[in-house]
């Protein structure tokens, strides 16, 4: 009976250390699936830092831009009630120059004189090409080519209407674009290149 006794408790040891070997068995495989979601943790950390950093460098420009915003609505503010008129004056011409190009395309083929309109075309043609706030340039440039040639900057301001400073600035404008000549000793301003 005694050695009955003793196998049976062999075969339930035997049993256990089967049972044992297959949770080892379980134990690795679930260890080797740690290992992997290990690395896989470690691919989201890096994305996530990744993330964080990008995010943490669009905030940083989009501080940029609208302090950038906040500058320029700044000196949109300061602008004088002159120099807004004078850039609705520019939209004006432009909106007239897009007019003026409508009805050229329209009458291109068909006999039709329309020298006057090509001559403000080419005024304003050069005006929004070569410079910017063409409103006094232009009328600088009309009265240039409608009288005299060449006119002193304060004949200029008295037959334009347009402030000294304006005339003065426009004038130096249109002397860069050599469409002009300015003597700053003799304050003349003389024609140097007919457009019409």
């Amino acid at each position: 009976m005694v050695n009955d006794t003793s196998v049976v408790e062999i075969d339930k040891a035997l049993g256990e250390i089967d049972k044992l070997e297959d949770e080892m068995v379980g134990v690795r495989e679930s260890l080797k699936k740690l290992d992997r979601l290990t690395g896989i943790l470690s691919d989201v950390r890096r994305i996530l830092h990744g993330s964080k950093d990008a995010i943490n460098q669009l905030d940083f420009e989009r501080r940029v831009l609208e302090e950038e915003k906040k500058k320029k609505d700044e000196e949109i503010s300061q602008l004088t009630g002159e120099q807004r008129k004078i850039l609705e004056e520019y939209d004006q011409i432009e909106s007239q120059l897009k007019k003026f190009q409508s009805l050229v395309s329209k009458f291109e083929e068909k006999e039709f004189k329309f020298e006057d309109v090509k001559a403000m075309l080419s005024i304003f043609t050069i005006l929004l090409e070569e410079i910017f706030q063409g409103q006094p340039h232009a009328r600088i440039l009309f009265t240039l080519h409608g009288g005299a040639s060449s006119m002193t900057r304060d004949q200029l301001k008295n037959a334009t209407g347009i402030s000294g400073a304006m005339v003065l600035r426009a004038v130096h404008e249109l002397d860069r674009a050599d469409l002009v000549k300015y003597d700053s000793d003799t304050s003349e301003v003389t024609l140097v290149r007919r457009i019409y």
